[in-house]
């Protein structure tokens, strides 16, 4: 631990009730005294900054305020630094309130006093004028103050609280009522749904005596999701005991009995089972090619239909599904026959390309050779070596 932290300790101490102002000043002096002081200093102040403890940061801003005002100019360009401003801004805005205030006060307090004078610190203003617009007050609230002006302004009010032990009392009493109407709504929630309840295990009918039974067809396929729901697949009967509720009828099918969804039945009892009855008995037909015009009236037809039931499906849709499905052995062998011609079509492309490849590679290795041969050929043909002559020849005898 260095001497900054050592002191700093000391001054900055949760047991301390009242600011040591002899000790501030001393850390003061050593900040002053050291040509890196500043920023030891403010490292160390960071840390006690950052504390768990309110207490101890209350203490450590009244430390980094009188720093402010008696060390250098150097210190106060560390504090207004884009290092630290981060650390002043999470101060003016902690969730601690005692905290927040005095943190937005010193700033207020720098920005009328040396922040005018010195241009250096420009962003201790951008973080006063930001705060500013943010809603953040620059006033001391005192809840001791306003609680004695409210209790004078509302004395004759009978609804007013005004004592802390009548809002705690009272406050436990909102929490005790929310917990009841919490336990409220999670037993309706368990008991009912959605739609009315029925009971689906039990085979006694809930019918009206003024309103007769009816059958109705299913469409399509529902599985219950609850206990007092009815599962049933596509063309079953089911018997209706009750449809006061018109998007939840309650129906029986043998001696299971429960809720389901009315849009999944219809009234129309002559369904396609005997239609498909007879079209099984009959030779299935041979179809010699595919016909596109059969699947896209088939698709347009389909589109055209009703799911709820109301209204009556075309006609022709069932001959249309036949035709359609005729088809699906051809249109299979066609996909394959696709399937096979786009993968040869494939390897035939990797083919060529690796032809191709093969190719630039010996063209590459073709020319360098050629380069190589001219480089070491052409010295021979440039350079004509002749025989020395002598330097002791007869003419210089």
């Amino acid at each position: 631990m260095s001497a900054y932290e050592d002191l700093l300790g000391k001054i900055t101490a949760p047991t301390i009730t009242v600011e040591n102002w002899e000790g501030i000043l001393a850390f003061c002096d050593m900040i002053n005294n050291d040509f890196e002081g500043s920023k030891t200093g403010i490292k160390s102040l960071r840390k006690r900054l950052n504390n768990r403890d309110p207490h101890v940061v209350l203490l450590a801003i009244s430390v980094l305020d009188s720093c402010w005002a008696n060390c250098e100019e150097r210190f106060r360009k560390e504090v207004s630094s884009a290092q630290f401003i981060n650390e002043l801004k999470a101060l003016c805005t902690s969730s601690q309130r005692q905290v927040a205030e005095k943190m937005r006060l010193t700033v207020q307090k720098w920005v009328d006093t040396e922040c005018k004078t010195e241009q250096s610190l420009s962003l201790i203003v951008t973080l006063h004028k930001n705060l500013v617009a943010d809603g953040y007050s620059f006033v001391v609230d005192d809840p001791k103050s306003k609680t004695k002006a409210i209790d004078a302004k509302f004395a004759n009010d009978p609804n007013y609280v005004g004592s802390a032990q009548e809002e705690e009392a009272i406050a436990k009493a909102i929490a005790a009522s929310l917990a009841d109407a919490e336990k409220q709504e999670k037993a309706k929630k368990s008991t009912s749904t959605m739609y009315p309840s029925a009971k689906a295990s039990s085979p006694a009918v809930q019918t009206n005596s003024n309103i007769p039974e009816k059958n109705v067809r299913a469409l399509y396929d529902f599985e219950a999701a609850e206990s007092n729901e009815l599962s049933f697949v596509a063309g079953d009967i089911i018997t209706i005991t009750d449809e006061s509720n018109p998007h939840w009828w309650t129906g029986r099918i043998g001696t299971q009995q429960g809720l389901f969804p009315s849009s999944f039945v219809t009234n129309q009892l002559d369904d396609l089972k005997s239609k498909e009855t007879d079209s099984s008995q009959k030779a299935p037909e041979v179809v010699a090619s595919i016909n596109e015009a059969i699947l896209v009236r088939c698709l347009q037809v389909l589109h055209e239909c009703d799911p709820t039931g109301e209204r009556q499906d075309p006609e022709d849709l069932a001959q249309l599904e036949a035709a359609s499905y005729a088809q699906g052995n051809l249109i299979d062998a066609h996909l394959a026959s696709i399937d096979r011609q786009s993968n040869s079509l494939a390897q035939i492309d990797v083919a060529i390309r690796d032809v191709l490849a093969l190719y630039d590679d010996a063209i590459q290795k073709g020319g360098f050779q050629h380069q190589s041969q001219g480089m070491y050929q052409q010295p021979m043909q440039q350079y004509n070596y002749q025989q020395p002559v002598s330097f002791y020849s007869e003419k210089n005898i």
